[in-house]
């Protein structure tokens, strides 16, 4: 649905990301963009807040047929108030149906036509009916009928100030046919009613946009602000260089996969790993070189994982990968498959070309995430004192093994 153009909000307000923000929500799976976030928010406060206006719309209406019973014509009065009520029970099947769909985003702006539609036809009812019962010989409940509209435009820019757009359609519709039709009566109390309430829509207006922009610019801080944390908290657990996750993350993973594999009997293995000679690799060929041999391990790591494998950079070149569902063997010979890809490699930088190797550590236990890494470094410590580019288990089945 199109907003009128005095209802859009600041560009400074639509684009208050900064670059610092844009990079950390880069990181995040957002399934809408960050206005249609907003813009989801606002519908949903629309639904809450205009329930109750139902009820009061169909109130005034019964009131006002009650007073005007005895002084207007009786069928017109039936005949607009029975719309007024058909329009509130279409409008409440509608709310009916909006809270027992399920609270999805992606969904919830379809209802946002649907209930714009209803919104207008009600208004439509308000101030074209008006026009219908407001008795033509009686000025006291001329003014009656006029004050009942004033009522409820005052009370739609209080409910519908989420929306803008819809706020001022409804205002306009119930206001302007009764403001166009005191302006042509030659009496000077309709015009000074035409004139109070074209001062009204205008301030409508001005009230309405200022409401409806502060409102927005609310949501979309406390929207950006959100996803600024989520991602924070995100690349608080993700090691910046190999993006796999880092030590923290690992361990707070590490343990209630643990714990369910302890729960359902479920094997549970883990492989250390540890690039051979990193140091001197660093020494020879410098910081960079090593900081990409650490990329690249990520990388294959990430290219032959399972999804729910979870492989975390745990030191300087130390990396760790837990295996849910894999024994001990099965570890082993993923380890080997690694070790092998690794050796067969080359990262290259300029001129300098390098070839590197791993050595790795298998356990297997679902006792806690503590005693399998201990294990697993025991088992490493074991294949680098062994001669590195090796692969060494931990109480493997056959005894430690060694494969190089």
């Amino acid at each position: 649905m199109n907003t009128l153009a005095f209802c859009k909000q600041p560009e400074s307000v639509i684009q208050s990301r900064n670059p610092i923000t844009d990079m950390l929500t880069q990181k995040l799976n957002n399934p809408l963009p960050m206005n249609e976030l907003v813009q989801v928010e606002k519908l949903q406060l629309l639904f809450t807040q205009s329930f109750p206006a139902v009820f009061i719309s169909m109130a005034n209406a019964i009131l006002i047929t009650v007073l005007l019973w005895k002084i207007q014509d009786q069928y017109i009065l039936v005949a607009w108030l029975s719309i007024i009520l058909s329009l509130g029970l279409t409008r409440l099947i509608l709310f009916l149906r909006y809270r027992r769909q399920p609270a999805d985003n992606k969904n919830i702006l379809f209802w946002e036509k649907p209930y714009f539609i209803t919104l207008v036809l009600s208004s439509i009812a308000w101030g074209i009916g008006a026009m219908f019962i407001m008795p033509s010989d009686s000025l006291m409940y001329q003014i009656v009928v006029f004050t009942f509209l004033i009522g409820m435009a005052g009370g739609a820019i209080s409910i519908y100030s989420t929306h803008c757009a819809m706020t001022l359609f409804t205002v306009f519709i119930m206001l302007l046919p009764v403001t166009l039709w005191f302006l042509l009566q030659d009496n000077l109390v309709f015009t000074g009613l035409a004139i109070g309430s074209s001062f009204f829509l205008v301030s409508a207006v001005r009230a309405t946009r200022s409401i409806s922009s502060t409102l927005h610019q609310n949501l979309l801080m406390k929207h950006e602000m959100n996803k600024s944390r989520e991602a924070a908290e995100q690349l608080a657990r993700i090691d910046d260089l190999t993006g796999l996750d880092n030590r923290r993350a690992f361990y707070e993973q590490g343990k209630r996969i643990v714990s369910h594999a302890k729960r359902s009997n479920e094997p549970l293995s883990l492989i250390m790993m540890d690039i051979d000679h990193f140091k001197k690799i660093n020494d020879k060929f410098g910081h960079a070189m090593g900081d990409l041999a650490l990329r690249r391990t990520g990388e294959i790591l990430q290219q032959r994982l399972r999804e729910s494998d979870i492989a975390a950079r745990v030191g300087g070149e130390e990396f760790a990968v837990l295996l849910p569902g894999t024994t001990v063997e099965q570890g082993r010979e993923l380890a080997e498959e690694l070790r092998q890809i690794l050796a067969g490699i080359a990262v290259e930088m300029g001129d300098n070309h390098l070839q590197f190797t791993a050595s790795f550590g298998v356990a297997a236990d679902n006792t806690d995430i503590d005693t399998l890494a201990r294990h697993a470094d025991e088992a490493l410590y074991n294949a680098k004192a062994a001669g590195r580019n090796r692969v060494a288990c931990y109480n493997c089945n056959d005894g430690d093994r060694q494969t190089a």
